[in-house]
């Protein structure tokens, strides 16, 4: 069967401004399994989209966005995905192209930063999460999708992580992520111009989006829903901000399509994967 690429990406070439890449992955899940099955359901709902963006007023009609299809991955193999994850993008910056990951579990995104921060030391990563996923352990384990920022921390150190919009964790994660305990509600959807101002102009930033940053009513189909989440409105901010900096790469994680049988999660997320890319592309 042909890759269904997503909405008018191009088909494998020599390059692109930015390559789309799936992991379908989620063999550390522990609550709602499913996610492997997200990068599918991205592209298949990205072609009820628009090219044009009515909130960043720009279009991916003739933009050189390719989509390279889906990695190929043992299931449970977490370290095999990894490495997988990391050469890819190894290939993606030597190729100039920014890298976009469709998720599959969170736990790929450490795949990435460990290959990012070979090209970029001072990388900033601004982790959209309703989850800390800063557990040093969970289930015996040092690496699954509730240890992926603490993984990443460990990298680029947890000054260099912008979180927005946690809101569950265990009180002593939280503490070691560096967020007040009780979470302050104002704390959910943070002032964006606030958060701004933490970044050094010209700082290379990566944002990894789990899905399930939004609220459950409007992102239902995710593996851990948690309510009090953010409106459509307030990621549209985060994402015209971001047409203004240093901008390297995404990714979107966490959909979990076969908890919403009326198929808007999807659409959601492909809505996403199509504002974040022309917020990507210069």
């Amino acid at each position: 069967m042909a890759l269904t690429r997503f909405l008018n990406a191009l088909p494998v070439g020599d390059r692109g401004e930015a390559a789309i890449v799936g992991v379908p992955f989620d063999g550390t899940a522990s609550y709602r399994p499913g996610a492997r099955f997200g990068p599918s359901a991205i592209r298949a709902a990205s072609h009820s989209l628009e090219t044009y963006s009515s909130f960043i007023n720009k279009d991916l009609q003739g933009r050189d966005v390719i989509d390279l299809g889906d990695l190929e991955l043992a299931p449970g193999d977490v370290d095999g995905m990894l490495k997988r994850v990391e050469a890819k993008t190894d290939e993606l910056i030597e190729r100039d192209m920014r890298p976009i990951f469709l998720g599959g579990e969170h736990t790929g995104t450490l795949g990435v930063v460990r290959s990012l921060i070979k090209a970029y030391p001072d990388l900033m990563v601004i982790h959209l999460d309703a989850h800390a996923d800063f557990k040093d352990e969970y289930l015996g384990s040092k690496i699954n999708h509730a240890t992926v920022m603490k993984r990443v921390a460990d990298l680029i150190s947890n000054d260099r992580i912008i979180k927005i919009g946690v809101r569950s964790g265990t009180k002593d994660e939280l503490v070691d992520a560096g967020m007040d305990v009780p979470i302050p509600l104002d704390s959910i959807r943070q002032h964006w111009d606030n958060i701004v101002n933490k970044i050094p102009e010209g700082n290379p930033i990566y944002v990894s989006l789990d899905l399930d940053v939004f609220d459950p009513s409007l992102v239902p189909g995710v593996g851990n829903p948690e309510p009090y989440g953010l409106t459509w409105r307030e990621f549209i901010q985060i994402t015209r901000v971001l047409t203004y900096h240093n901008f390297v790469g995404f990714d979107v994680m966490e959909l979990t399509p076969k908890y919403d049988s009326t198929g808007v999660s999807a659409v959601v997320a492909a809505s996403v994967v199509r504002d974040l890319t022309l917020s990507l592309l210069t």
